[in-house]
């Protein structure tokens, strides 16, 4: 599973700069274009990461399920928190924003995929 997380991370971490800097080169009048996508995937990547951790510290106890929603809940209220904030401020493109969380999420889910085809799980 680590081997997992760390191909996820290192692909993020290449492909949603990258990203942002292609957005800004096409966008270029508009930095908030590139800017939201590192949030949103800075958001989701510190996400995964959350629920990573929950996982690993409280699977197997007594209260692993209501721990693991509890920490899943106070997680969507601080990034709805951080989103309104940047929102309010006029700092977020809401499209780009969504595109740096898809981009998470495509790329966990395929090494996901790719782990459980391989049965490294």
């Amino acid at each position: 599973m680590e081997q997992m997380l760390q191909k996820i991370y290192k692909r993020v971490l290449i492909i949603i700069p990258v990203l942002a800097i292609v957005a800004g080169v096409i966008w270029w009048q508009e930095w908030r274009v590139p800017f939201s996508i590192l949030v949103g995937g800075a958001l989701s990547l510190i996400s995964l990461r959350i629920i990573v951790w929950a996982v690993q510290k409280f699977l197997g106890t007594s209260m692993a399920q209501p721990i693991i929603i509890g920490i899943s809940t106070i997680k969507i209220f601080v990034m709805f928190a951080i989103m309104v904030v940047l929102a309010v401020f006029g700092l977020l493109n809401v499209v780009a924003m969504i595109t740096g969380f898809t981009v998470v999420l495509i790329l966990a889910t395929i090494e996901g995929y790719r782990a459980a085809k391989a049965g490294t799980l």
